[in-house]
């Protein structure tokens, strides 16, 4: 389901997806692709607020897990990319540094 504007059809502007198997998103679209700054959360309550590009998450972000990790920095392609920070919600772990790929990439200070 889709509420907001829609321009020759398709979702133009502000507005809330509900898509099949529950996740949703809240924020701009543009032609009909999740385009600009939103918040995209997963069925399972993995969140996601951030920038898109036709649909896929990119520049920066912040992930949200269940059990309280979170992840703030660069995203490419929907994976942690670039230069960022992650905090465990399970773990007295962190990481301050450059990922590649969604993996961690370089040394830890």
């Amino acid at each position: 389901s889709y509420e907001g504007e829609k321009v020759h059809g398709l979702y133009e502007g502000e507005g809330f997806a509900c898509f099949e198997g529950g996740n949703t998103y809240k924020g701009m679209f543009s032609e009909g692709f999740m385009h600009g700054q939103g918040t995209y959360t997963w069925a399972d309550g993995v969140k996601y607020e951030g920038m898109f590009v036709k649909n896929v998450q990119m520049f920066n972000g912040r992930y949200t897990w269940n059990d309280g990790s979170i992840y703030e920095g660069s995203i490419k392609n929907g994976l942690r990319h670039g230069f960022g920070f992650f905090r465990s919600g399970t773990h007295p772990v962190s990481y301050i540094g450059y990922w590649c790929k969604g993996k961690r990439h370089g040394k830890v200070s």
